[in-house]
């Protein structure tokens, strides 16, 4: 079983309702959400004072959280969607597979919402033309996996340059691109109804593992 993320920022808690639901009754719980504040999540094992410029972060007053998954670093602001699924799961391994799994589905769901060449790349990436539209992380504890990812809508990619340096590993279709030549935007809305529509797409698409 994986330890909390250290303690030298706040815990980014935003899912553990839906954590302590399924903990509660082993029944899968997701959500989708456009995220409504600008904040910086750093990964478990992130290192801040190499992922982020802490200067600009700090001058501009916005939060940083840490996140129980791994990876990079990223900037959350009201351009995302933030897509969450809990799910319970037999043991402590899997990791791998389930990230498959979580990937599948979600590129499933963004087709049946119109967007249909989304596909996975690298560890954790959501991939459409060639750039990044979404960021996924992955939690495996005891008996259940937490899978959260942030879709690209309307990034503000002035604020990721300003705060996020070059990432100490990327993927190789990145090719050493700058944030601004290597991420896109999925062609969705980000009005209610638009956001109602995809998690209910996705709630029908899952089957699970």
């Amino acid at each position: 079983m994986r330890r909390d993320p250290p303690s030298d920022y706040p815990l980014w808690d935003e899912d553990d309702d839906l954590i302590a639901a399924v903990r509660g009754d082993e029944v899968m719980r997701m959500r989708v959400r456009r995220w409504g504040d600008v904040e910086v999540v750093i990964g478990r094992g992130g290192a801040a004072e190499v992922e982020l410029d802490l200067e600009a972060v700090a001058a501009d007053g916005v939060p940083v959280r840490r996140r129980r998954g791994g990876g990079c670093a990223v900037v959350l602001d009201p351009g995302n969607l933030v897509v969450s699924l809990v799910a319970p799961l037999e043991g402590v391994g899997g990791v791998t597979s389930a990230f498959s799994a979580c990937t599948d589905w979600l590129c499933r769901g963004l087709a049946e919402a119109g967007v249909p060449d989304v596909c996975g790349d690298g560890v954790s990436d959501l991939v459409l033309a060639d750039r990044k539209v979404g960021g996924s992380c992955i939690y495996r504890t005891q008996g259940l996996v937490y899978y959260s990812t942030t879709l690209l809508i309307s990034p503000d990619l002035e604020r990721i340059e300003r705060y996020l340096p070059h990432p100490p590993r990327e993927p190789e279709y990145r090719h050493g691109r700058r944030h601004v030549d290597f991420m896109g935007a999925l062609p969705l809305a980000l009005d209610a109804d638009a956001v109602i529509r995809l998690a209910l797409l996705l709630e029908r698409g899952w089957t699970g593992w």
